[in-house]
């Protein structure tokens, strides 16, 4: 073999190589080099190379392949141990920001790319606390649900967190910011890093069982009111990024909760001719799975639905609301004019394009819900439903843009009616969390469970349609009072 084609010295490979001093292509369950020359090959007990005893279905594989030759230029170009010694507290600390770089950054966004925001964030966080601690408490989180780290580690780097989270808050002057309107200038980096942080911390929630994100929200949406972020996006891809995330996070938990978004409506966001935001790489729709005018129109879907629930409880006259939804449902059905609801052939259609039908159909079935208060066996709904499964069965547990399914998922789930669709909801919900691991996927589905239970009983008790009509209703304010005393969120 000429020295050109020799592996290089690998300091993080198997134990051959390590031995034989050559760099291992880690390739699992056997490297090159052990396979070619019929070597056992083993590797030593470690967060990144731990070998499990069973396969783990996940996608630990960098949807951008490039990303472990940045961890090996240690991203500065700096000596292995020099850059270790200066920005991080522990060798641990820097195999979570690696993991993060090349694992956990890649499922964020529904597609994956070189100019991927989340991944670009690891640079800045060296060199900002705040921003360091919350990438290396989302890391050890997501490698405590694969078995990769201890509880104790996950919980002392949270807690270590939220300290850093508490203390940057405690040093706003509240008052002073919102007399400015603004942040000053000389404070502004940092508050967007504050703001960076604590919109990220619905990824750390969706990794835990019994996370809570709404607190969260609110800090983010005070933040997003001083830095001016409700008038003016920033131009900055990272900054971009954080709002963008914001904007969704705030309407599907509003969705969740059956509540009021906290962004106003004068949100440029949420503006749905401000289109920009999809032609401006990295765009909302590869970030999110949804086209920055669909989130509009889920915007306006969870404003009227909560004008319909004050209506019912006030006695209000329903017909301009009525008129507004008609006006919605038309626009929407224009802007979704391609989607024809026919599932899609194999390979036909790319996936972040079926997740947006997803997307579409499911502000249609939210439409029909909580707007025209159809019930859940009524045909309109059970074809609604039925268009989601069949567009949702197409994108396999895996494939990236799937990461961003969960909430059109869970909110179709949550009107199966026959076996045969709940059997269908158990095996995907199983499927997906297999493979993601986010444990509150699980709250969800438990939730789903109890509303089903619920459901079924009730429609067991009615004797006539008049009396179903009372009950069904009765159902679906039992149903708005569980959504709004959950905690669960995925996003």
């Amino acid at each position: 073999m000429s020295r050109s084609n020799r592996f290089l010295r690998s300091r993080t490979g198997c134990l051959q190589c390590r031995k034989k001093h050559n760099k291992c292509d880690e390739q699992q369950p056997s490297c090159s080099f052990c396979a070619l020359r019929d070597l056992e090959c083993k590797y030593s007990s470690g967060i990144k190379w731990v070998r499990p005893k069973e396969p783990i279905p996940t996608r630990h594989k960098p949807r951008y392949k490039d990303t472990h030759q940045a961890i090996e230029q240690n991203m500065l170009g700096q000596p292995s141990a020099l850059f270790a010694e200066t920005y991080f507290e522990s060798n641990e600390d820097r195999s979570a920001w690696e993991y993060y770089i090349s694992l956990v950054s890649s499922n964020v966004p529904a597609v994956d790319g070189p100019d991927n925001p989340y991944r670009q964030l690891s640079i800045p966080a060296l060199s900002s606390p705040i921003l360091l601690e919350t990438i290396v408490c989302i890391s050890t989180e997501h490698m405590l649900n694969f078995g990769l780290t201890s509880i104790d580690r996950a919980a002392k780097r949270q807690q270590r967190m939220l300290r850093t989270l508490g203390q940057n808050l405690l040093s706003i002057d509240a008052q002073a910011a919102c007399d400015a309107g603004t942040i000053v200038a000389n404070n502004k980096h940092e508050r967007e890093a504050l703001l960076t942080a604590v919109v990220l911390q619905g990824i750390v929630v969706a990794q835990t069982a019994d996370g809570v994100l709404e607190p969260h929200v609110k800090c983010a949406s005070w933040l997003m009111q001083a830095l001016g972020y409700f008038d003016e996006i920033p131009q900055n891809p990272i900054a971009r990024m954080t709002v963008q995330r914001f904007g969704m996070v705030d309407v599907m938990l509003a969705i969740s909760r059956q509540r009021r978004p906290y962004a106003p409506r004068k949100f440029i966001l949420n503006q749905p001719e401000v289109n920009r935001w999809d032609a401006t790489e990295p765009s909302f729709h590869k970030m999110t799975g949804c086209p920055q005018p669909l989130m509009c129109f889920l915007v306006r879907i969870a404003h009227l639905a909560c004008d319909v629930s004050d209506g019912l409880e006030t006695n209000t006259d329903e017909s301009a609301i009525l008129n507004e939804a008609f006006q919605l449902d038309t626009e929407l059905r224009a802007w979704g004019s391609r989607y024809n609801g026919i599932p899609p052939a194999r390979c036909e259609r790319p996936p972040l394009d079926i997740l947006t039908e997803c997307f579409y159909w499911t502000a249609h079935l939210l439409l029909a819900r909580r707007v025209f208060r159809d019930q859940t066996c009524s045909p309109r709904v059970q074809h609604l439903v039925h268009v989601c499964f069949g567009l949702m069965d197409h994108l396999s547990t895996g494939c990236g843009p799937d990461s961003s399914l969960p909430q059109p998922f869970y909110l179709a789930a949550r009107e199966a009616v026959s076996s045969e669709d709940r059997v269908w909801v158990r095996q995907k919900h199983e499927s997906m969390t297999a493979y993601y691991r986010e444990q509150q996927r699980n709250s969800a589905m438990e939730l789903i469970e109890q509303i089903w239970e619920t459901t079924d009983k009730l429609r067991e008790c009615s004797d006539s349609s008049w009396s179903r009509g009372i009950e069904l209703s009765i159902v679906d304010s039992y149903v708005q009072a569980l959504d709004r005393g959950s905690c669960f969120f995925i996003f």
